[in-house]
């Protein structure tokens, strides 16, 4: 599935990432979310394996990775304001995870490579999940 180790090494780490986030959440929150980090990075890789590909002999962040990859599930599965996982809706947790990984990404040093990925994919799926938030 993965083109080499090291790619599937980096997949790895951005499901840790997005696991802890998972992990840290209120008990409530994350009821019936086992698997949830996995399905999310493997989506992200189908559906466009891009921000965890080589750029220039760099990889993306892999909080940006992860960033991207949370919007792309909301985007995906969102049906009429619901995620449904294992009977419960996660849209709200998912939220969460988002903005703590938008808050991350803000705080790191970007590459203009990284920055231009953030235009063009990740900040028009934020707009669209978060409307109430951008006042452009």
């Amino acid at each position: 599935m993965f083109d080499n180790l090291r790619e599937s090494w980096f997949v790895s780490k951005v499901e840790t990432l997005i696991q802890v986030e998972i992990n840290n959440l209120p008990l409530l929150l994350k009821v019936h979310t086992e698997g949830l980090a996995h399905a999310m990075v493997i989506h992200q890789y189908r559906t466009s394996a891009f921000p965890f590909e080589e750029h220039n002999g760099q990889r993306f962040n892999p909080y940006l990775a992860a960033f991207q990859s949370v919007l792309n599930f909301i985007n995906s599965y969102n049906r009429e304001g619901l995620i449904i996982i294992n009977g419960e809706d996660c849209l709200g947790m998912l939220k969460i995870i988002t903005l703590k990984f938008m808050k991350r990404v803000e705080e790191i040093s970007l590459s203009p490579g990284e920055a231009a990925f953030i235009d063009m994919f990740s900040g028009p799926l934020f707009r669209k999940i978060f409307p109430e938030l951008c006042t452009e």
